[in-house]
């Protein structure tokens, strides 16, 4: 949530976007599960800024039999790791990769994307079996958060990456909370 913050900070028209969405549906009242689905544009942005900035930005497999991939041999035993953040931008994939748009998780977009194209959570029998918790508790916090407070940057801050095992932040991310009320 931290990097969704972040992102809602350095796009202003998205967060007045999700602020109208909050106020509008939850006029006040904190948000329940059964508001979830009238609240789009929050998933949007939720889901936009997990693929900017994927929890886990890289997965490990054991090649369990000899294979190639794009010419390349694969020997049984082998580690291979997919770079997570290298996907979620690849520009074959993604128009303007680096750029955050989450329009791009509307649901005609989503149908029209390779299944494999965007995977948080991982994907197939190892998947995170917490994805659909994570993403409930985000919308969710993501929703209160934003009907009461405008998080702007502090002021100085220097935003690297810093790969460990989740994606975090290299010099930490200090954030000024205005009331919206």
């Amino acid at each position: 949530l931290s990097w969704t913050f972040y992102l809602l900070s350095q796009h202003p028209e998205a967060a007045a976007r999700l602020h109208a969405e909050v106020d509008d549906v939850l006029a006040g009242r904190p948000p329940a599960m059964s508001d979830l689905p009238r609240l789009p544009f929050t998933r949007m942005v939720l889901h936009e800024a997990l693929r900017l900035y994927p929890p886990a930005w890289s997965l490990a497999r054991r090649a369990i039999e000899d294979d190639e991939l794009a010419g390349y041999p694969i020997t049984a035993g082998s580690i291979m790791h997919i770079s997570l953040y290298a996907l979620h931008r690849h520009p074959r994939l993604w128009d303007a990769p680096d750029a955050f748009r989450p329009e791009r998780f509307s649901d005609d977009q989503v149908e029209q994307r390779h299944k494999f194209a965007y995977l948080p959570f991982s994907a197939g029998p190892r998947k995170c079996i917490g994805d659909q918790f994570a993403l409930t508790e985000g919308q969710l916090i993501l929703a209160t958060v934003a009907q009461r407070y405008d998080l702007a940057l502090a002021p100085g801050q220097r935003i690297d990456t810093a790969a460990l095992i989740t994606l975090t932040h290299k010099h930490g991310m200090k954030m000024i909370a205005r009331d919206r009320r």
